[in-house]
This record gives C-alpha cells, structure tokens and sequence, in this order.
C-alpha cells in the first residue's frame, strides 16, 4: 500500500493495462504449482485466466525476464527469485509460510500479507488478494508504507500510536486509504527477527473482527518458521 489516506472516495483501479499487470501476477504468484504435464492448463484453472492468455502473459513474462522455458517447464527466473530472497529474513520463509497464508485468506476472504524490514522500509514478503477488489498493490514484493498497521507493529513501540493494540497487534481503520480497514500481529523469527502477519478488508468487513484467525496464523507460521533452523 503506498498511497495516503485520500479524501472522498477511492479512484476506480481498473483499466486494460492494469488487467494485464494483475494477470501476470497472478500468473507468476500460480507458476510455483504447477508441473509439466498440463501446466498451462494448470495455469488457467489456478489463475481464473484463459489459456490464450496464460500463454500470451508467460511470453511477455519470459520476455521481461521474470520466467524461462527450462526442459519443457516455465519457471520462475533466477533474477526474480534473488529479488525475493534479497528480503527475506529466513531462507525458506516465503515457502513455508504460503499455505498459511492461503488458508487464512480462506477462512477470512481478506487480502493477506507477509510483511518484513527491508532497510528504512517494509515490504511484502508474500501476499494474496482477497475476494473483494481493494485500492492496494497486491502482490509480493509491494512496498508498504510505515503507517499501515504492519509498519506500526514492526516499529517495534519506537512510535506511539493509539492504533496500537495487545499481543503485538494493530489495525488500520481507514487511516491510510478511505475504505480498507486492516489488521497485523506480530511473527516472531528465529534468531531474534519479526515479521508481520497483515490482513486487509473493506471497510464494510473490519479486519480487525478476524483477529483471532490472524492470531492464530501468526503462531503457525511461527513454529514453520523455527523448523526452517532445526
């Protein structure tokens, strides 16, 4: 999210070039799994997207660098993989966390993010849209600003904040962008690091009302976290 809060309501998000931009994340985020037999195939059912399509993106994807064709596989490229380790604070984390992260948007339909430090900042780690369309950038690797609540929980208490709540939480009712709400806790690392465990809703659907489900997926991922170093 790297807008500020705005007055009125949120600009339309849609448009054709913004369609391909999201098809070919979504092709990028599905990549991982799949197989060779019938992967575009594969691609299409995961994404929602058809095969043309599927086909079309994998091409410009290859072309920009982000996939290559290795022995009949796309793949994601080696460039776009250093990219991702380049902030994770855990080798594997990424991985590991995916199911939770998936099965806590199930559970709540929200947008889910897997935020961490990355120098002055904070960026997404992992994320997965939610069920409804929001005004954000939802997708790994998206930068977040230091006002959402996953900033404020990394901020580690260095900034008073009446966002702030117990057991390492915090949420966002509307402060960063008219219309989304969320809600983050604490991931505690090994070896001393954090991350955040951040959901996003509409406001009709406050983030904070799934607490306990990102609590909760905030302690697996935990314990994901400290088999990595076992």
């Amino acid at each position: 999210m790297t807008q500020e809060r705005t007055r009125g309501p949120v600009p339309p998000t849609g448009g054709a070039g913004r369609g391909v931009v999201d098809g070919a994340f979504r092709v990028l985020h599905a990549l991982p799994e799949t197989g060779v037999p019938r992967q575009v195939a594969r691609l299409a059912e995961l994404t929602g997207l058809p095969r043309p399509t599927v086909h079309r993106l994998l091409g410009q994807l290859r072309q920009a660098g982000a996939v290559d064709l290795v022995d009949g596989r796309w793949v994601l490229a080696a460039d776009l993989l250093g990219l991702a380790r380049r902030v994770e604070p855990l080798g594997g984390l990424r991985e590991s966390a995916a199911p939770v992260i998936r099965g806590l948007r199930a559970q709540t339909g929200a947008a889910v993010s897997l935020v961490v430090p990355d120098r002055a900042a904070f960026v997404a780690l992992e994320m997965v849209p939610g069920q409804e369309a929001l005004p954000i950038d939802a997708r790994p690797g998206a930068a977040m600003p230091t006002t959402t609540a996953a900033g404020i929980v990394l901020d580690d208490g260095r900034t008073p904040s009446p966002r702030r709540r117990g057991f390492g939480a915090a949420v966002d009712d509307q402060d960063v962008l008219e219309g989304l709400t969320c809600y983050a806790t604490t991931v505690a690392l090994p070896g001393g690091g954090r991350a955040a465990l951040q959901i996003a809703t509409p406001a009709a659907r406050p983030a904070d009302r799934f607490a306990a489900a990102v609590h909760h997926a905030a302690r697996a991922l935990e314990r994901r976290a400290a088999a990595l170093v076992r």
